[in-house]
């Protein structure tokens, strides 16, 4: 046997230096050696040697500090006994001189035995209480310093293996690297991680000059508390534009200095399908569109002297939508909506549609079943909007006085209430079979005696406004100077 140098003077010296020595350990390379010489040197043991459990169930000798053949066969049986009952024991075994052994028994994550501690000293008196408790505080750190490094291992494992880049950034003079880059870099920019940390230029100097404005004070932002959340459009080294999302928030770094953690992943096939859907929403509501249009033109053509109505109610229904601040989206449903709203006349036979004078009550009924019949026509169709509920809605009014269905006040969409004010108004103003245009003064003079009763407050002051104040006029408005021989009729407008 070789010398072994004296240990500490104290258990508690041992200890501390023990901590202290383990905490500079952080990865499996060489540590069985190194815990061996460390058992030698602390705790004065002459022989040091670590066991691991096979998963077959048989022990494998890991490492013995120095090396004592003899010791493997004459520990075998004591080791079986631990790792079956995961106790410590203190066993007489014969090696080449008198020693008192000590097996300890070391998990793992909380686990069950799954290494075996074999320290052996020379002499024949058993070891003492103290000694056999410090060998337990030992066996305690090295269960800890093992489930550090399977910790980290575990998470430099998971972080070089998603498809992101996880990385700590630092400014240092005026410049910002990376102190830590895993092994997603390859997959989020299609470089090493090393060249990374080697020359974060890498990363800068494919943002654009505004983009890497925006990154640095995303950055500086966050020191205050803000997480970043940015999306980059980032030119690789091979010429490739890539787009990104980085999200960064800062944390307290070694020395209290201000350190950034993130995550950055490349986003790219996310930007191409999002702009494939866009590309093809917008197809699907130029057909849609184009399919609504076709209707509105069929409809107008059985009806040539309300040639262009709908779209006149429509670009009306649209500009009072916006006056009273409605998204973007439902105003554009709304202007759909009132391009079609009269798609129920289709049912109506083409003479009475064009009859130049007073209806007769049952052809005047029939003409009011022109709601009902366009929300059964539009009633399956998957709009993004409600609009077979507001064509049905286009003729009642606020008291219930209108039709089909009596509705009154908040029981009508608010689309359809737009619909009605500008449907009314334009069939007042404009040329009707049984009557020339009556104006536009004498519409608004209509809906202003009305309003609160049969018309929505909000949207006769918004008519009124966009008339009076604005001197809106509609678009395509047939001709005034045309003259009809026959004489007004007296009955209620109609849209």
């Amino acid at each position: 046997m070789t010398a072994v140098p004296p240990g500490p003077r104290t258990p508690v010296d041992a200890v501390v230096r023990t901590a202290q020595y383990l905490a500079g350990i952080v990865s499996y390379e060489g540590l069985w050696p190194q815990l061996g010489r460390l058992v030698r040197n602390f705790f004065g043991a002459d022989v040091a040697a670590f066991v691991a459990r096979e998963g077959e169930g048989g022990e494998r000798f890991l490492h013995c500090e120095p090396d004592c053949p003899m010791l493997a066969a004459a520990c075998a049986e004591a080791t079986a006994m631990v790792f079956e009952s995961g106790f410590l024991a203190t066993e007489a075994v014969r090696i080449p001189a008198p020693h008192e052994v000590i097996l300890l028994p070391i998990g793992r994550e909380r686990q069950r035995t799954a290494y075996v501690l074999i320290a052996a000293h020379r002499g024949s008196t058993a070891l003492s209480r103290d000694t056999l408790d410090l060998y337990l505080a030992l066996a305690g750190l090295i269960e800890t310093t093992l489930d550090r490094i399977a910790s980290q291992h575990r998470f430099l494992s998971m972080a070089d293996n998603v498809p992101e880049l996880l990385f700590q950034f630092v400014e240092h003079d005026g410049r910002w690297v990376f102190s830590y880059a895993s092994g997603g870099a390859r997959a989020a920019l299609g470089v090493e991680a090393q060249a990374l940390i080697a020359d974060p230029e890498l990363l800068f100097a494919g943002l654009d000059e505004a983009e890497g404005a925006r990154l640095r004070e995303a950055l500086h932002a966050s020191a205050a508390g803000c997480r970043v959340h940015l999306p980059l459009c980032w030119r690789a080294p091979d010429g490739g534009l890539r787009h990104l999302l980085l999200d960064a928030v800062a944390a307290t770094g070694e020395q209290g200095r201000p350190v950034w953690d993130g995550a950055l992943r490349d986003i790219s096939e996310q930007v191409r399908l999002e702009e494939e859907s866009r590309r093809n929403l917008l197809r699907l509501n130029k057909s849609m569109e184009d399919a609504i249009q076709a209707i509105a033109t069929t409809i107008e053509k059985r009806d040539p002297y309300t040639a262009g109505h709908q779209r006149r109610v429509a670009d009306l229904a649209a500009r009072l939508a916006a006056a009273l601040g409605m998204p973007e989206e439902q105003i554009h449903g709304i202007r759909l909506t009132a391009a079609i709203h009269d798609i129920g006349k289709i049912h109506v036979p083409a003479e009475i549609l064009s009859y130049p004078g007073p209806l007769p009550e049952i052809e005047f009924a029939l003409i009011r079943t022109h709601p009902q019949v366009g929300y059964e026509i539009l009633k399956n169709v998957d709009f993004p909007w409600p609009v077979a509920e507001m064509v049905l809605q286009h003729h009642e009014h606020l008291d219930g006085s209108g039709y089909p269905r009596g509705l009154r006040g908040d029981e009508i969409l608010l689309g359809a209430r737009i619909i009605t004010v500008a449907d009314v108004v334009e069939a007042i103003a404009l040329y009707r079979p049984y009557r020339p245009g009556l104006g536009v003064d004498t519409a608004l003079a209509e809906i202003e005696r009305s309003r609160g009763a049969r018309y929505d407050p909000a949207v006769v002051d918004a008519c009124v406004e966009l008339f009076r104040a604005q001197a809106y006029c509609f678009p395509e408005t047939a001709d005034p100077g045309r003259v009809f021989a026959r004489p007004p009729a007296q009955r209620k407008p109609e849209g």
